[in-house]
């Protein structure tokens, strides 16, 4: 057999592709074997619709700065229907859906932005019920009775402690104000020869940070303003609410709404936690946030009111003025970690030593002291016993940052929002990790076989 024979293994040679041939389609391209971008894949007609969509997107950011005037047509909810209605055929592409997400969570902020006096009550009930489910659930669990008659027994104990302090510890509260603001106004040329004969503000003045005239002239002015805002200061917070009818309105529906609340409380945490996105499929982690944050508030509303209690008490005993608002100023203080302590120190004890003396001072100090050495020894270990998994610095970074966005709640609401995020980062990072592990894990179970 010649070498120019055809081998038995060759296979027979394949009829050739002519271009003459009708039924032989022809080969692909290069280009058109690549997918089309996306501004081919969006018609003359979709590019109408997105840039309309992105018209009414900078209209619902202008309507939402600038306040409408009255008796205008147009408000941010019609301009965001209309933007909805006009890209909602188009949602399926990637810029029409991420229109639609931007400008709906824009609407919604500012939609709890204007309703924010409606939804305070329902935002009180609703911590008062997260707070109270575990002892519902106890008594029914304890009693086996059906989960109405302890949710009617604790909605009363609420209201008759509430109605206590509001017609006991209120009037008192604004009579201590009331008397601190004259002691304030009748002591600011006291207060501003004190400063004067210091020789702390001698010696920032010798070394060019202050002018010391000019500094005390501040401190007076700011005395003064501070001082005559304070007996109008519940009045104030009484009046943002609305009317008298409002109030009293409000005061009425809050019962009905913690009963009702409480009693489906299972219910309506698990609607609520139908809104939130998942993680692989599961919602664990709002869960276990919520847990965190349970036991947060709860351990913590129970040390600040120990704490006000055993402040007040003992002021009270030594005979410190004001000593009800110094009380009450460490309980509320108490909820910022790690700051509240140093911070109601300095207050109170700056406050008794400008009206009372260093005596007195050294006494509000050594209250404070005191306390603080309880909590940390004997409260947080026994109350507060658990973990909230956050680093002490990204604790003071978190204060810091929400004080700066919202003040003082954004102070009280730190911790629990930064344990809420760091959570739900963790659960995040964890079904990444695993997605990533089963990828290549595939990856390599291929190889293998294909290698085989």
């Amino acid at each position: 057999m010649s070498s120019s024979d055809p081998s038995p293994s060759d296979p027979p040679d394949a009829p050739s592709s002519s271009s003459t041939d009708p039924a032989s389609p022809d080969p692909p391209s290069s280009s058109d074997s690549l997918p089309r971008s996306v501004f081919e894949r969006i018609t003359a007609f979709e590019t109408v619709l997105i840039a309309g969509g992105v018209v009414l997107f900078l209209a619902l950011l202008y309507q939402m700065q600038v306040p409408t005037e009255e008796g205008s047509f147009l408000n941010p909810p019609l301009v965001g229907l209309a933007g909805a209605l006009l890209l909602w055929p188009l949602r399926h592409q990637k810029a029409a859906r991420a229109l639609l997400i931007s400008g709906g969570v824009l609407l919604l902020l500012w939609t709890i932005d204007k309703l924010s006096r409606v939804l305070i009550p329902f935002a009180v009930v609703y911590l008062l019920a997260y707070l109270l489910n575990p002892t519902v659930k106890r008594l029914r669990a304890r009693v086996r009775i059906p989960r109405w008659l302890p949710s009617l027994l604790i909605t009363g104990l609420v209201v008759g402690i509430f109605g206590l302090i509001l017609f006991i510890l209120v009037p008192s509260v604004s009579g201590q104000l009331e008397g601190l603001s004259e002691r304030l106004l009748n002591g600011v040329e006291g207060l501003r020869s004190w400063l004067a004969a210091s020789t702390v503000f001698d010696i920032l003045e010798s070394t060019g940070l202050i002018e010391k005239e000019e500094a005390l002239h501040q401190i007076q002015t700011i005395v003064q303003q501070q001082a005559r805002r304070l007996p109008g200061a519940v009045e104030n917070l009484v009046s943002s609410l609305g009317s008298v009818l409002g109030v009293l309105t409000v005061l009425a529906l809050v019962p009905v709404l913690l009963f009702y609340t409480l009693r489906d409380y299972p219910d309506i945490q698990e609607g609520l936690i139908e809104l939130f996105p998942t993680a692989g499929g599961r919602r664990d982690y709002l869960v276990q946030a919520g847990s965190i944050v349970g036991h947060y508030l709860r351990g913590q509303l129970t040390i600040s009111l120990i704490a006000a209690f055993n402040v007040s008490v003992l002021l009270f005993l030594f005979d410190v003025p004001f000593w009800l608002l110094i009380g009450l100023m460490s309980g509320i203080l108490n909820f910022i970690p790690q700051l509240g302590a140093i911070l109601t120190m300095i207050l109170g004890s700056a406050l008794a030593l400008v009206l009372s003396g260093w005596i007195k001072a050294a006494i509000v100090l050594l209250v404070l002291l005191g306390e603080s050495f309880l909590e940390q020894s004997v409260l947080t270990p026994n109350i507060l016993s658990y973990q909230v998994g956050l680093h002490p610095v990204l604790v003071l970074f978190s204060l810091l940052a929400f004080g700066t966005f919202l003040g003082v709640f954004g102070l009280l609401i730190a911790v629990p929002l930064t344990a809420i995020l760091v959570t739900a980062y963790r659960a995040y990072r964890d079904e990444l990790t695993l997605e990533l592990g089963d990828y290549g894990g595939n990856d390599h179970a291929n190889g293998g076989s294909s290698a085989s």
